[in-house]
């Protein structure tokens, strides 16, 4: 059996480092050795996993299967043996996690380090992305995810929602003007978060003592990362319906103004997702538990 998982996990890195050679630097093995090992669970298999030449390597139909069907196995699989073994650290092992760019830069990378501090045996992969990264095709062991999410069969837990407001310059209302009321900001100029969003109009719902007004938005700059977006509110493009966490400091030093303050926007969900695995190893459950409780105290 571990002969087994050594020449999955040897197969894997060849297909993650996309070269023999490399995969065998990184086992401390001769390439020869590699390609021996690789083409015994080939003929184990009866079925061809690589096309490899001296220069590079490209996976067969079957190897691109069986690298999707078989990582989450035998991760899972490691992980149940990880946790049972009595001489091991109670949390150890390797997560791979993805959030969004920003979100990540200014919270979440902090929250990290702080549980790394203390589970010193746990490494952590953490890859930044405002794209929704498929967790089975790169071998994501958990997401942070702001916004409503599709229906799927990962397993999610909501850790919070995300308030936001609604911010602009003093120059863009100098040249535009002060909105008084929701409705007024149909004919203003809308900054956009472009990921998952249909272009050109958007409906934003505002409620103010148990009323609620829906309000279509007329964007005329859309941008996919929501840095991009506070710099372009700064500079007087627009307004922007954006996350409190961002825009609140700028908005205490006067360089921004809150619109329609006394109108609610409805926050944000966030969650954590992860595959639906039969078993979460214990460095996974203790890095969300711990994401979490940041969270709450963090009172965002």
């Amino acid at each position: 059996m571990n002969d087994d998982i050594s020449l999955w996990r040897l197969f894997f890195r060849i297909v993650e480092r996309g070269s023999l050679t490399k995969a065998a630097d990184d086992h401390d093995l001769e390439p020869s050795s590699v390609s021996r090992r690789i083409s015994s669970l080939e003929k184990r298999l009866n079925v061809r996993l690589l096309n490899r030449t001296t220069r590079q390597v490209a996976m067969t139909e079957a190897g691109s299967r069986a690298y999707e069907l078989m990582k989450p196995l035998i991760d899972e699989m490691e992980g149940v043996i990880a946790d049972l073994d009595g001489g091991s650290p109670l949390i150890a092992g390797t997560v791979r996690m993805t959030a969004p760019v920003n979100f990540g830069e200014r919270h979440l990378v902090s929250w990290l380090t702080a549980f790394q501090r203390q589970h010193p045996q746990v490494l952590l992969d953490l890859v930044l992305s405002d794209s929704r990264i498929d967790l089975r095709g790169e071998a994501m062991d958990l997401a942070l995810r702001v916004g409503e999410l599709p229906v799927s069969d990962m397993l999610t837990r909501r850790i919070g929602s995300m308030p936001s407001g609604l911010y602009a310059s003093p120059a863009y209302v100098r040249a535009h003007g002060l909105p008084q009321k929701p409705q007024d900001l149909a004919t203003h100029r809308a900054i956009l978060y472009s990921l998952g969003q249909e272009r050109h109009r958007t409906r934003l719902r505002l409620q103010r003592d148990g009323k609620e007004v829906s309000v279509e938005l007329q964007g005329v700059f859309y941008l996919n990362n929501v840095g991009g977006i506070l710099q372009a509110v700064r500079q007087g493009a627009g307004f922007h319906p954006g996350p409190r966490w961002l825009f609140q400091e700028w908005v205490d030093s006067g360089e921004l103004l809150e619109l329609l303050p006394e109108w609610g926007l409805t926050g944000l969900p966030v969650h954590l997702v992860r595959l639906n695995n039969r078993y979460e190893p214990k460095r996974v459950k203790a890095l969300e538990d711990w994401i979490e409780q940041c969270w709450v105290q963090a009172n965002l």
